[in-house]
């Protein structure tokens, strides 16, 4: 509204209630609405309360979508990352453990060689083997001895226990190549002492040992003890081995009917593969040189 008055001076003046004041107005008169407690201002509060709920619930609920999604992602990558350590430790721990196993392996092998060497009458040198020919049709390993330690060819190499486990086939200044039991070419003569049972005893790799040419009416018991022969003819002529040295336990019999002989399968009783220290006999003298011909 415009009320417009003529002055004396004849100029017009306007007095005007749409200048800056307006929007001060304006609010003034909406707070006072909002804070007052008459009922067209509760019902205005109710309104601008609703249109306000309308607008920020969206954004609100936003909000909260994208702080669950940041949750959800961190608490991902917390999983990840405690898997990622977990199976590290896993296997630091599975390579200390075999670790351990394996030092436990050596010290146990270690004290029996001790033990053995304490115990037989024969001079004799501990030796490690530092390499294996398993090769098809091969059972060798060589060890870190040689003639400059008293090693000749022929010398018997025994296992924890006393047991048999090759000979010496080669020498050299400062090493030595060893056929093991296992070896094919391999033989010796073998008795089972509890019931009088002699045969020959021959290597098959990986397989048990064949014991063979067995007098058939000998008792042959499944997990009797088969033990080197050790025939001693005279104080000049004897067996390539001394008498007892365990060789393994038998596992099965063949005993055709009606043959004269039969033959068995023995299972080492020393861990032949995977023996790392083992006992070098030096002043055997065995009647027979040859490592793999039988007495």
């Amino acid at each position: 509204m415009l009320f417009r008055s003529r002055l004396r001076t004849g100029r017009r003046t306007g007095v005007s209630f749409g200048g800056r004041g307006t929007p001060i107005l304006i609010i003034l008169s909406l707070l006072l609405l909002l804070t007052s407690s008459t009922p067209p201002s509760i019902a205005v509060r109710d309104s601008a309360s609703s249109v306000l709920r309308v607008v920020t619930e969206p954004i609100a609920a936003i909000g909260r979508g994208l702080a669950v999604i940041g949750a959800v992602a961190a608490d991902v990558q917390a999983l990840r990352t405690r898997l990622a350590l977990t199976l590290q430790e896993r296997d630091e721990a599975a390579a200390s453990a075999a670790r351990v196993a394996s030092l436990e392996r050596e010290i146990t092998e270690l004290q029996a060689i001790l033990d053995l060497r304490s115990s037989i009458s024969f001079s004799s040198i501990a030796v490690q083997v530092v390499a294996r020919d398993f090769e098809i049709g091969k059972r060798l390993v060589v060890i870190d001895r040689g003639t400059r330690d008293g090693i000749t060819e022929g010398d018997i190499v025994i296992g924890a226990g006393g047991t048999l486990a090759g000979r010496v086939i080669s020498v050299t200044e400062g090493s030595a190549q060893v056929r093991l039991v296992s070896d094919p070419e391999f033989t010796v003569t073998a008795e089972i002492a509890t019931t009088g049972a002699i045969g020959l005893l021959h290597g098959r790799g990986a397989n048990p040992l064949v014991f063979d040419d067995i007098d058939a009416l000998r008792d042959v018991p499944v997990g009797a003890e088969v033990t080197t022969s050790g025939i001693e003819l005279s104080s000049a002529l004897r067996s390539a081995f001394p008498r007892g040295l365990s060789i393994g336990r038998v596992v099965t019999v063949s005993d055709p009917s009606g043959a004269v002989i039969k033959s068995a399968e023995v299972k080492p009783i020393l861990e032949l593969d995977s023996a790392r220290t083992l006992l070098v006999i030096l002043n055997y003298g065995g009647g027979l040189q040859l490592p793999s011909a039988a007495p």
